[in-house]
């Protein structure tokens, strides 16, 4: 049966994602692919040994096991003889050879960014459109209520993860010893101590400006005097260096949920807290039908509690008609974005598709982290640069004070995850550019969505406030009332109308109760005094007298 019905597939004319035939005459040029290689998946009961030799009945005794990718997933990367075989020929026999699930080619993904036009710009607008400010109110990154290390998944062909604003926040494997050439934790990897090299096995981050941009944009170093502010100020970037073939693409996901799955599976003593993945590449006029393996791994990532999120074509084309990859893999664990400018309407060059694409978010003259050799800051735009606003947007609402949104991370991951991802595309800002081509008729607001976690968190974290101040009956004891969007020390400050400082001590919150501090006044002069209530960053303040 299964011989027939590959026989009528290889029949049809080729199809868009609604079933409408397309003309092959309309297709572009095919994606890059290696020569002489094929990815496969073979069926959970099925022998390799087994399915090689019969590939190699119609690859002429040249077919190999060059590695297996994703062995969980049983997806392994084959090498054949093109000199000798007709490649059409051969993947179509592999596609209907007893025990393979699927089969297709092991193609080139390119980057997905413009060329700076202003390379002077310097204002990171794009932070203030998201609504991040507001967001930074409430938290900064870094960790999660119950203590987890939030960690997010970059892949890349590589980047400089020396950068001053990179380096303190790169991801390292602590059970892991570099350079002995030993799987110290043993997690069936050798050396994968600061990232993963898809290629050649190691952590060696590689080199690539690309890269270097897009880790600024999710995690640059904030709070720290110099350059920018990343959407988050201390989240951990594990990088996946050599992405540029999807069978590295592939064993990079595997990687990366891997790590999360011993993490769920050991409550956090092995593995990585990945709650996100990056791609900021992809392949123009593709449909997922043509890429079922690389699909597939959202739905693997998002059983473990890990979002995907995607860059669409920066080609002004309905992508639910002409095709997109990864934009059109079905995938609930998938958020696919397009880009827009720093005013947040619709680029004019970039994917539309109201059934694939979810939102928009700023990405046109985006500043962030540069560098293939040397650290420096610039400009670059595209799609690349708008998807990891909407990945460090995921990471920042895992680090908010509030347990019903992931108290369940390690053992509800996906419905975990699922939470993350609604209240993100159900809190977009309305754009008209968008209605109508993309899912959510709206861009990125992180602002937003904060506060849908505060709801959801029965308002016990608030935006930080001073809300009253309470005098003595003989004015020398001076009770200020407050709220804090999280429950982290706060510094206390008063200061006189000339701003010298006349008293300064630290608060804890508590998460039930009123929240006040009590200050003696008895002897500060009369007159008006400023109160100042403030962490890292986030500071608000208020007049009050001494009568």
């Amino acid at each position: 049966m299964k011989f027939i019905l590959y026989t009528l597939l290889l029949l049809l004319p080729v199809r868009n994602s609604f079933g409408q035939a397309i003309a092959e005459s309309s297709k572009t040029a095919a994606p890059e692919r290696r020569p002489g290689e094929i990815v496969i998946q073979l069926e959970s009961t099925a022998d390799l040994s087994r399915s090689l030799a019969l590939l190699n009945e119609a690859g002429l005794g040249t077919v190999s096991l060059e590695k297996s990718i994703a062995p969980d997933w049983h997806m392994h990367l084959l090498k054949f003889d093109e000199n000798r075989v007709d490649p059409l020929q051969f993947l179509a026999a592999a596609r209907h050879t007893p025990g393979i699930r699927f089969a297709q080619w092991n193609c080139r993904v390119p980057d997905r960014s413009t060329e700076p036009n202003d390379p002077d710009w310097w204002r990171q607008g794009d932070m203030q459109l998201i609504g991040a400010p507001d967001a930074w109110d409430v938290s900064t990154g870094g960790l999660t209520p119950a203590g987890d290390t939030i960690v997010v998944a970059v892949l890349e062909k590589g980047a400089l993860l020396s950068h001053p604003e990179l380096a303190p926040n790169r991801w390292h494997n602590w059970g892991e010893i570099p350079g002995n050439n030993i799987d110290d934790d043993n997690n069936g990897y050798v050396d994968d101590f600061g990232g993963w090299d898809a290629r050649n096995g190691g952590d060696d981050p590689g080199s690539s400006n690309h890269g270097t941009a897009i880790n600024g944009v999710i995690g640059a170093r904030g709070n720290n005097g110099v350059g920018i502010t990343g959407v988050n100020w201390a989240v951990q970037l594990m990088n996946i260096s050599n992405t540029e073939f999807e069978s590295e693409i592939i064993a990079a996901y595997y990687y990366v949920g891997k790590m999360r799955r011993l993490y769920n599976q050991t409550n956090g003593a092995k593995g990585a807290f990945v709650v996100a993945t990056n791609a900021s590449f992809g392949l123009d006029r593709e449909f997922g039908d043509d890429h079922p393996l690389w699909c597939a791994t959202y739905d693997s990532l998002g059983q473990v509690g890990i979002l995907g999120v995607g860059a669409t074509t920066n080609g002004n084309i309905n992508v639910d008609l002409e095709g997109d990859m990864p934009t059109t893999c079905k995938s609930e664990f998938l958020i696919s974005v397009n880009n827009t400018n720093q005013l947040g309407a619709k680029m004019p060059s970039t994917g539309t598709g109201s059934a694939s694409i979810d939102l928009g978010a700023p990405g046109n003259d985006t500043y962030t982290t540069g560098g293939s050799n040397s650290p420096t800051y610039g400009t670059l735009g595209g799609t690349s640069l708008a998807t990891p606003h909407v990945t460090g947007s995921v990471a920042l609402l895992y680090s908010m004070s509030c347990d019903k949104l992931a108290s369940d991370a390690l053992t509800n991951p996906a419905g975990c995850a699922r939470r993350v991802r609604d209240i993100i595309l159900d809190n977009v800002e309305p754009e008209p550019s968008l209605q109508g081509v993309t899912k959510t008729g709206g861009y990125l607001q992180i602002a937003k969505a904060v506060d849908a976690v505060r709801t959801l968190c029965d308002g016990l974290v608030g935006p930080l406030n001073i809300l009253e101040f309470r005098t003595s009956a003989d004015n020398n004891q001076i009770d200020m009332y407050y709220q804090t969007p999280n429950f982290e020390p706060y510094q206390f400050r008063v200061f006189n109308m000339l701003g010298q400082l006349m008293h300064e001590e630290t608060v804890r919150p508590q998460q039930f109760g009123v929240n006040y501090v009590t200050f003696d006044a008895t002897d500060l002069p009369r007159g008006v005094y400023v109160a100042s209530l403030g962490r890292n960053k986030v500071l608000v303040s208020r007049k009050f007298p001494k009568i």
